[in-house]
């Protein structure tokens, strides 16, 4: 689906491209209003979902909501349940996955996949 340009999906994709790490739509809004920008929740929420479908960021499902990636690369996450980060891993990302899964999937065509390491982070750990 084709969208139009918007003001405010370009304010929200300009912060995105700004930001280091995942960030909740809660988050995003709260920073957006500190500087200034006068937009609704309802219009984070919307505008990250789009930009999302746009393959501009990365919507990632975690067990209490969701956070937005500005990576839209194929990469791993490991996600701590202490503190409830998610963090980017440098690991390499396998295609070797995709087709070794493919070729055992009777089910459908493997075009890629996500994955997510879950433990404690070394600060939590620490503490």
């Amino acid at each position: 689906m084709a969208y139009k340009s918007s003001k405010q999906r370009d304010i929200i994709l300009d912060y995105m491209k700004q930001i280091d790490g995942h960030v909740s739509a809660e988050q995003l809004f709260a920073q957006l209003n500190k500087v200034d920008t006068k937009v609704s929740l309802a219009t984070v929420y919307r505008n990250l979902n789009i930009l999302s479908e746009m393959k501009e960021i990365k919507k990632i499902a975690l067990p209490d909501g969701y956070v937005y990636d500005k990576t839209c690369k194929p990469h791993y996450h490991f996600y701590c349940t202490s503190c409830n980060t998610l963090y980017d891993l440098s690991s390499a990302y396998d295609k070797n996955l995709d087709v070794r899964a493919d070729r055992e999937s009777m089910i459908g065509c493997v075009d890629g996949h996500e994955l997510t390491f879950k433990g404690i982070c070394k600060n939590c750990i620490k503490s």
